[in-house]
């Protein structure tokens, strides 16, 4: 910092700014920006000859550029004035009450305007010097201050952190944590080391591309892909997400690509060009870039917004665990859906989107994905979990922090509200659900029966041994083969799960395939000869056959068990597969009421063994156990034997024993 002092006060959040067009040299013809002899295949050509495009910084007489020559404090302050479009105001500030060093001769405007902005002190402004060179900690001060950024001493890293003053360091942070000024090799910052015209017009090229500042207000920063060329006019068409632009080349200027240099005869359709275009859309200075963006990162979510402001476009997204997150979009990033090419206007709330996002953190890439809407049930309501059945099928879902419920798409809903027979309509990405939309409630969540006639407003089910009528809803969904049908298509003997919403009237018909599906029920009979068949009766009383398929799966408590270990009356799960049972899962055999011959009692041990279909089971027997029936006066425990018995089991054990 050598022994010059300069104190920065910070004046916190600096309103954005709107670029003006600097008119530095008047009378200067806008073509192809001016050509320079000194800095071909420099690392920083680009970035000056841009900042040239723009008019913000010129050459030297002579077709020179100088592009290492240091800046000094006076010129960077021009520079950042220039660049924020605020040239014309600085020639208009009042200069009353202010002091300057006796060396300045030039630019009192640009430094009153820097004091008042908060980028230097009013104090500090008779030290400036006009031949002092500007250093990286400074530059990066007035950059930060300019553009009221944070202070973010936290990002700072550098091996040389520690040289770095203490009241810059959160300013240095800043434009560090904004990818505006770079660390410098071996993780340096190096921040006494004097700024370069190159690495100024690299520093406050990248305000504009990454849209901190708007280009000036005469000139247009254009990319986008060629969609359209016409030779004969010199005119590209070029297309990206605010639309499409035509831009005119003149034909003698060079369009830079990664290894030199082309002219505007050899571009093509599908290019990708960055243009820098006066208000004619005449281009001043063209470059080609990399054909698909360089990706450093991928996020994806559920887009909440894809909004258009003064630094382009936004796209704020929800991921799945209910953060979200904005990030600013290239004007030419690519959106595609299934290898289709969008616009914009394609890009919807509730899309779900897998960004690509380049190294400075800016969106390059979008790829839309329609998420599942899912017409289900509600199974089972947990903290951040949400089980669902839909077309027979049972699946549990992640659940957005964020999570939007509505009833009938209007009523706002807390999550918690929903019930179990809730018929919802959920937005699912990713097995985690963003928006649930609650259709009706209340209905009996287990309901099988079997179609017995079809009218127009109306469904007339077998339910057990019962006919019932149910008025069909308008909005009513009849499911079959996996496909949405009119509800004549259903037909008499169609195996059916139903739901009602809360005034009795079906909304939901699903016919079951009687070969392949998972239901749950009571086994009410179950047959061990071959091939074995068990009858299973569901919740509303229908009754259904199905032998059980050679090497099926019998699991109680996760363990596998013998067919023969189950007991007629258990609570199950069946599988089938090819009209078979391939797997069957003991629910509930604690709880139950069977039929059965009494076969043996052992009274030491409060044991009954009963016949239950030519099996033998054994129950231990509560203390105090109710008999009652039979003729007469009912036999005690010990006299049992060779009855015919209703036992009603309650937790494992026979609780009451009504003899047959």
């Amino acid at each position: 910092m050598s022994g010059y002092r300069w104190r920065i006060i910070c004046p916190g959040v600096i309103p954005t700014v709107l670029l003006l067009f600097i008119l530095a040299f008047p009378g200067v013809v806008m073509g192809a920006a001016e050509p320079f002899n000194d800095i071909r295949g420099h690392w920083a050509e680009k970035s000056m000859l841009e900042m040239n495009a723009y008019d913000i910084v010129h050459g030297y007489p002579g077709g020179r550029f100088l592009p290492d020559n240091q800046v000094t404090m006076l010129e960077a302050v021009v520079m950042i004035i220039n660049t924020l479009g605020l040239n014309e105001k600085a020639g208009r500030v009042d200069l009353s009450g202010l002091q300057f060093h006796p060396t300045v001769s030039w630019g009192k405007g640009h430094l009153a305007l820097a004091a008042e902005r908060g980028m230097l002190t009013r104090q500090g402004l008779p030290l400036i010097d006009s031949r002092r060179l500007a250093s990286r900690v400074e530059v990066a001060s007035m950059v930060c201050l300019a553009l009221g950024l944070p202070p973010a001493p936290e990002y700072l890293t550098f091996n040389d952190t520690a040289d770095i003053p203490q009241q810059y360091r959160g300013y240095v942070g800043a434009v560090v944590k904004n990818k505006i000024i770079m660390g410098m090799p071996g993780n340096m910052f190096l921040p006494g080391m004097p700024v370069t015209r190159a690495q100024m017009c690299t520093i406050l090229n990248r305000l504009i591309d990454r849209k901190m500042v708007a280009p000036p207000s005469s000139m247009a920063l254009v990319r986008g892909r060629i969609t359209e060329i016409n030779k004969d006019e010199q005119k590209v068409t070029l297309r990206n997400l605010v639309g499409e632009k035509s831009v005119y080349l003149p034909t003698d200027l060079a369009i830079y690509t990664s290894t030199g240099t082309v002219s505007p005869t050899s571009l093509d359709k599908g290019k990708r060009l960055k243009c820098i275009a006066d208000s004619q859309g005449r281009v001043r200075y063209a470059s080609l870039l990399d054909e698909s963006p360089p990706v450093d990162s991928r996020v994806e979510g559920m887009v909440v917004a894809f909004d258009r402001g003064d630094g382009g476009y936004s796209l704020t997204l929800e991921n799945g665990t209910g953060d979200r997150v904005t990030y600013p979009v290239e004007d030419d990033a690519l959106l595609e859906k299934g290898g289709q090419e969008l616009d914009a206007r394609d890009v919807l709330k509730e899309d779900y989107v897998e960004a690509g996002l380049s190294e400075d953190g800016r969106v390059v890439s979008i790829e839309v994905f329609t998420p599942q809407r899912i017409a289900a049930t509600v199974v089972k309501v947990a903290d951040r979990e949400l089980t669902l059945r839909s077309r027979g099928r049972e699946v549990t879902y992640d659940v957005s922090k964020q999570v939007r419920v509505t009833r009938n798409y209007i009523r706002e809903m807390n999550y918690d509200e929903l019930r179990q027979g809730d018929r919802v309509e959920a937005v699912v990405m990713n097995r985690t659900v963003f928006q649930i939309d609650c259709l009706s409630g209340g209905g009996d969540a287990d309901q099988m029966g079997m179609v017995s006639r079809v009218r127009d407003d109306a469904v007339y089910l077998y339910v057990g041994k019962e006919e019932k009528r149910y008025e069909l809803d308008n909005g009513a969904e009849v499911i079959k083969n996996g496909r949405t049908v009119d509800p004549d298509r259903l037909n008499r003997g169609d195996y059916v799960h139903y739901e009602l919403d809360r005034e009795g009237r079906l909304i939901y018909i699903e016919v079951l395939d009687e070969k392949e599906g998972e239901f749950e029920g009571t086994l009410k009979y179950i047959t061990y000869g071959g091939p074995p068949n068990i009858t299973i009766v569901t919740g509303s009383g229908l009754e259904m056959d199905y032998d059980v398929a050679a090497g099926a799966t019998i699991l109680r408590d996760g363990d596998e068990i013998n067919l023969s270990d189950v007991i007629p009356g258990s609570r199950a799960r069946i599988l089938l597969k090819d009209g078979r049972v391939d797997e069957l899962e003991v629910l509930d055999d604690r709880n139950l009421t069977v039929e059965g011959r009494v076969a043996g009692v052992n009274r030491d041990k409060w044991r009954l063994t009963l016949d239950i279909g030519g099996r033998n089971f054994t129950f231990p027997v509560m203390a105090g156990v109710v008999i009652t029936g039979g003729e007469g006066e009912s036999p005690d425990l010990a006299h049992l034997e060779g009855y015919m018995v209703e036992a009603q089991i309650k937790d494992g054990k026979i609780e009451k024993i009504s003899v047959q």
